[in-house]
């Protein structure tokens, strides 16, 4: 959720939503979407979009606390979509589980549903406390404690969202109708995967260039490569530079290196 006002000051909310892939760092779809849409409707959009690009197999996808509902699991089920979904604590299979523990969600004729199997994951937290999450990734070598890691990745979500919102300025539309909105939100959108685009291949530069003798690792500086490509993209959707001007921001940003903090959380 996020809000949003233009230069007369006028102001309004929005639900922002994407599908974000957290180890190459690029979103993969996204929406902007009235106030009062609901975020499990917003996700659903999501997975039918992944569905006719054909880009979701051999993916698992991951979602937040909040977003489980039995109907949404059952539709990434029932489309062959692996997941991982973080129960509230309050919901009776988070808890009466103990450890890992398969369970059944009951079907219910009247709707036309049938019993469905349901791997529930209690993953103790460092301060004491248990999350819960619930999967249809039924094979016992995928252990309880790699869950636990594969769910922390989804971290760099948190990570995107407050980039696109500080960094990037989403919320800071010059449009007041809401086709000019919607066209700056997914400028924004393709102007973010542009910035993940450059870092991943300067950052591989990088390594491959690197001193093995030197025990610090670097990496290209995201803010940098952020602030030049808002800049220039203006002036390459004008017509004003070529596209070829992005190879300028990608040599630059093999000089414009920040440190890699090690064991950094």
């Amino acid at each position: 959720m996020f809000s949003a006002h233009n230069q007369d000051k006028k102001f309004s909310m929005a639900l922002a939503s994407m599908v974000y892939d957290v180890l190459d760092d690029y979103i993969i779809h996204a929406s902007i979407n009235p106030y009062l849409t609901s975020e499990r409707q917003a996700a659903l959009t999501h997975l039918k979009a992944i569905e006719d690009l054909d880009i979701y197999h051999d993916s698992v996808i991951i979602f937040d606390r909040g977003y489980y509902a039995e109907w949404l699991f059952r539709y990434c089920t029932s489309k062959d979509h692996p997941c991982v979904m973080r129960l509230k604590d309050k919901l009776k299979i988070a808890r009466s589980s103990h450890g890992d523990t398969i369970t059944v969600l009951p079907g219910n004729p009247k709707i036309g549903t049938e019993d469905m199997m349901v791997r529930v994951i209690a993953v103790p937290l460092e301060r004491g406390e248990t999350e819960y999450l619930a999967t249809n990734i039924f094979d016992k070598s995928f252990s309880a404690e790699m869950f636990k890691e594969l769910y922390f990745l989804r971290w760099p979500c948190e990570s995107k969202y407050y980039e696109l919102k500080y960094r990037i300025s989403l919320e800071e539309f010059n449009g007041a109708t809401s086709n000019s909105i919607r066209q700056e939100f997914f400028i924004n959108m393709l102007i973010s995967n542009l910035a993940s685009l450059i870092k991943n291949d300067a950052d591989e530069t990088i390594d491959s260039n690197a001193d093995p003798r030197n025990k610090y690792r670097y990496q290209a500086n995201r803010t940098f490569i952020i602030g030049r490509i808002k800049k220039i993209f203006p002036k390459i959707l004008a017509g004003v530079y070529k596209i070829s001007v992005i190879d300028k921001i990608f040599s630059d940003a093999l000089k414009k290196k920040s440190l890699l903090q090690p064991d950094r959380k």
